[in-house]
């Protein structure tokens, strides 16, 4: 029997790994009538525990699950918002009819604006209020609407690109308008979550005040003991022994411990491996495995990307130029990044970016506040050669 590797996708069913201490406090804030905002780099597991959430709802939870990635406007997102919500109505008995009603009444007022067209009658719904009324008419009893929302700051991000950043501040004091609304906000809670940060964006345009009403949950990379849970869940049953020595090499290799990385790495180990009796993962296994690895861009390319796409000009400049010296060096001291900062004239907000960094995991000073590193030693190897150099 393989290895049960699942690389780059959410995980769901037998393929979760579990993190029970991060879903019942989830679980508990919700309890407690609180909206959330899930605070973690890109890589850590955030949408597979959404989905985690969707698939094993508490009592009296009714969740859907949307993600607005590609969204970039208002009127865009309530719209998914509403069908994702009739749609999961439609499906529960007791608010099948309901749904069916909604929908046929939404229809009629589409048609009833004229001869011009399902996209112009379309055109002039506001799915902010469809979406209001909604949840405000339907009598839910001891039932609650969680939404969950993947790549909420994409989407505020995507706003502020393709619109400007006053529409993105409407947009984030409506949200902010219905969790505060009393005829909605006990029927009605949200999760955000996404690979980029929402506090550094809503930061960026001054108004953090719309999201002060989110409680934050953090999700950290695996500790050591669930790291050796994760290993023996992907190798149980495949042949592959992983003596503690190398158990311990393995993780010092990966040192942001990040299912991904156990994934990735794993996978390439067996297919080296999966011919030989007895299937030793050993040392040398696990640095070919690694070299394996970053051959295949798609796993890594993301990560230059979502810079290319999120900066311009000597913001863009900035954050490269950063991230090639500590992909080289190692490490960076945070006088260089302020003499760095100057040579592209952005003094007074490279700040703002360095944060971003290190939410969005490409780099931490844990260790010493002013030593700047990679998280991954596998994706500063990346970097290093194939944006470096």
């Amino acid at each position: 029997m393989g290895i049960k590797t699942i690389i780059g996708q959410v995980a769901r069913g037998e393929n979760y790994f579990p993190r029970p201490n991060i879903t019942d406090h989830i679980w508990d804030k919700l309890d407690s009538g609180s909206n959330l905002l899930l605070a973690a780099p890109r890589r850590v597991g955030k949408s597979s525990i959404l989905n985690q959430l969707l698939d094993n709802p508490r009592k009296n939870y009714i969740v859907i699950y949307l993600i607005s990635e590609s969204v970039n406007n208002e009127n865009e997102f309530y719209k998914k918002l509403y069908h994702h919500l009739v749609d999961k109505l439609s499906v529960i008995q007791k608010y099948k009819a309901k749904a069916f009603s909604l929908t046929k009444d939404l229809v009629s007022r589409i048609e009833s604006f004229g001869k011009d067209g399902i996209g112009i009658g379309e055109s002039k719904i506001s799915y902010l209020t469809e979406f209001q009324n909604l949840i405000k008419n339907i009598h839910w009893g001891e039932d609650k609407i969680l939404i969950l929302i993947d790549e909420f700051a994409q989407t505020v991000e995507n706003i502020i690109q393709d619109v400007d950043y006053k529409t993105a501040i409407h947009f984030l004091e409506s949200k902010r308008e219905i969790r505060q609304t009393r005829e909605i906000q006990n029927k009605l809670q949200f999760v955000y979550a996404g690979s980029i940060g929402l506090e550094n964006i809503v930061s960026k345009i001054n108004s953090i005040n719309t999201i002060n009403d989110l409680a934050s949950i953090a999700i950290p990379p695996l500790s050591k003991k669930e790291a050796a849970q994760l290993i023996q869940k992907i190798i149980d049953n495949s042949g592959i022994i992983l003596d503690d020595k190398s158990f311990d090499y393995l993780v010092e290799t990966i040192e942001w411990l990040i299912p991904f990385y156990f994934q990735l790495i794993l996978d390439e180990s067996y297919k080296l491996i999966v011919d030989q009796e007895p299937k030793n993962l050993t040392n040398k296994i696990i640095d070919v495995s690694v070299e394996n690895a970053l051959k295949h861009r798609i796993y890594f390319e993301q990560w230059f990307t979502r810079l290319r796409k999120a900066y311009k000009s000597e913001e863009f400049s900035f954050v490269k130029e950063l991230l090639n010296i500590i992909s080289e060096r190692q490490t960076i001291k945070s006088n260089e990044i302020l003499d760095l900062a100057e040579k592209y004239k952005l003094s007074d907000t490279f700040k703002e970016l360095i944060n971003a960094l290190k939410y969005d995991g490409y780099i931490n000073n844990n260790d010493d506040p002013k030593v700047y590193r990679f998280n991954s030693p596998l994706l500063r190897k990346w970097w290093y050669c194939n944006v470096a150099n």
